[in-house]
């Protein structure tokens, strides 16, 4: 499909992957917000 993208990431062993993870995905979705939903913050309750 075009709407998706694959990444290959290198995760030291001190880190646990699904912060890693979950990190990568927080700072997505409010860059998406920012960007698509004309919001500049108050992030609270939204959902993609």
């Amino acid at each position: 499909m075009v709407d998706h993208v694959h990444m290959l990431i290198a995760i030291l062993p001190k880190y646990a992957v699904s912060q890693v993870i979950g990190y990568i995905k927080g700072k997505s979705a409010i860059h998406i917000a920012r960007v698509f939903g004309e919001r500049k913050r108050n992030f609270v309750g939204t959902v993609f």
